[in-house]
């Protein structure tokens, strides 16, 4: 016979579960607020959203992190659902770059040519699958370059980012055999949730649950979108504050496939170096400079020769992988959210 407990309260079965009722975060459809929020007029429509984003994606680009986070956790603020509290619970100082506080020392004993160039792309593993209760940290693809195939000393700011902007940029596929392993904490919680999301699209065909505005939860995916991205930046920015980068290196650095594609610079020259022609100003490295179809995938790889000899010769077993045949996709209408041509130039450009 089984006891039940004295008082109130329910019994207690050892194979007992509760049972959540519909006022239970994540049993029901998100709760809208009586009075929109302001950015969920402007994103009703997806010029309004265009334009937030591309603001947004200026400041990044032109290195005013800080400037970002600042814009981002204030519109957050006025959001009261799962994901505007966990963006808003990420704070700076709790992520940190792993490992680049060796790098000084693994360059001073490497014995090939001197690096001058750097990318660091944060990116999620496509096939990513997630254990009840785990959260995972985004991955942090670094690659290392010399002057061997692409002058980069040559290059000031405004003309490395400008080759960013290239089709192919001269350095893809030119890395040098440096080993040096880099990654990142603290980004874990935002991270899941945003890959476990329910709001990542807004389709805008009359179907949503709401009218004379978009949903909330889709607005707070956006910005808890963008806040990743910048805390991404924040702490490399801070990893260079107290490390420094080595003389005569430049980062390229950005995000792939994030819902946040862009590229920036860090690692300022002392001076910019002469040039025949000004490239474009900082703020103009928007993603609609990046979809230039699928020229990328058909690119003739360049003959070896310099770094990129010893490269395969060295690691002939890591670059053996069989290529990746081109998908034919009719010509996409390209959502807010997500731009497959862009994914493959950013994975292209940052090493994935």
């Amino acid at each position: 016979m089984m006891d039940y407990p004295s008082g109130g309260g329910a019994w207690q079965h050892p194979n007992h579960v509760e049972i959540p009722d519909a006022a239970t975060e994540g049993m029901r459809r998100y709760r809208e607020p009586d009075q929109p929020h302001p950015l969920q007029l402007a994103f009703l429509e997806p010029e309004g959203e265009a334009a937030y984003v591309a603001g947004v994606r200026d400041l990044l680009v032109a290195g005013r992190f800080d400037e970002a986070a600042a814009k981002l956790e204030a519109d957050l603020s006025g959001f009261e659902g799962r994901t505007a509290r966990i963006a808003l619970a990420c704070r700076p100082e709790e992520i940190a770059i792993e490992g680049w506080d060796d790098l000084a020392d693994i360059l001073a004993e490497y014995e090939g040519p001197p690096i001058t160039c750097i990318t660091a792309g944060l990116a999620n593993d496509p096939d990513l699958v997630f254990a009840p209760g785990a959260d995972h940290e985004p991955d942090l693809m670094f690659n290392l370059y010399s002057d061997d195939e692409f002058d980069f000393t040559a290059q000031d700011d405004a003309a490395l980012l400008a080759a960013c902007e290239d089709e192919c940029p001269g350095w893809i596929g030119h890395e040098e055999d440096v080993e040096f392993y880099v990654g990142i904490e603290g980004l874990a919680a935002l991270n899941s949730a945003l890959v476990q999301c329910r709001h990542r699209n807004y389709l805008r065909d009359g179907h949503e649950d709401v009218e004379g505005r978009a949903p909330g939860g889709y607005v707070e995916y956006v910005l808890a979108c963008w806040l990743r991205c910048t805390r991404f930046l924040q702490a490399i920015a801070r990893a260079i504050d107290a490390h420094g980068l080595p003389e005569g290196v430049r980062l390229v650095v950005g995000t792939v496939g994030l819902n946040t594609d862009l590229a920036t610079l860090l690692g300022t020259r002392a001076g910019p170096a002469p040039r025949e022609a000004a490239g474009p100003a900082m703020a103009s490295l928007t993603l609609g400079n990046w979809e230039r179809g699928q020229a990328l995938e058909e690119e003739p790889p360049a003959a070896p020769s310099g770094s990129s000899l010893r490269q395969r010769i060295d690691g002939a077993s890591a670059l053996a992988s069989p290529p990746v045949a081109s998908e034919n996709e009719p010509a996409p209408t390209p959502p807010v959210t997500e731009r497959r041509d862009a994914r493959r130039f950013f994975a292209k450009l940052f090493g994935s």
